[in-house]
């Protein structure tokens, strides 16, 4: 139970910090996107975003996910749709790792010339209180 609650805010913490840093798919009208989630058990393992444009589905973003034995998330990737390639380009990578009191998010974009997640870097430590609050202890880049 106290696994879930602390997953739950991660979880929640990583989703929160992606739409302040404007990676969230929605914009000013949610009707122009339509998501597809891929499913393993109760765990979403891929979400697709698609434009709708007058009927029409275009993709746009795609999320990966990975989790540990815990079932806990311990990545999140975005690529994005290039049209002229017909292909996902690689666009950020959040890591997630856990201790027993402490919560690490890690967020890289993608460099196109290193062909790896080494640009803009920046890690948040979050720590656990007693009641299971997760709370920011330090930003860095």
């Amino acid at each position: 139970m106290k696994t879930n609650l602390i997953s739950k805010a991660v979880v929640m913490l990583a989703v929160v910090m992606a739409s302040v840093m404007n990676f969230s798919a929605s914009a000013s009208n949610p009707n122009q996107y339509v998501k597809n989630e891929e499913m393993t058990g109760e765990l979403i393992t891929a979400r697709t975003i698609f434009k709708n444009e007058d009927g029409h589905l275009f993709r746009h973003l795609r999320y990966t996910y990975t989790y540990d034995t815990e079932n806990r998330v311990t990545s999140k990737e975005a690529a994005k749709w290039d049209s002229s390639k017909e292909a996902w380009v690689p666009y950020f990578k959040m890591d997630v790792s856990y201790t027993n009191s402490e919560v690490e998010l890690s967020y890289a974009r993608w460099n196109s010339k290193s062909n790896a997640y080494d640009s803009n870097i920046q890690k948040s430590f979050y720590e656990l209180n007693d009641a299971d609050a997760t709370l920011m202890l330090a930003s860095t880049k």
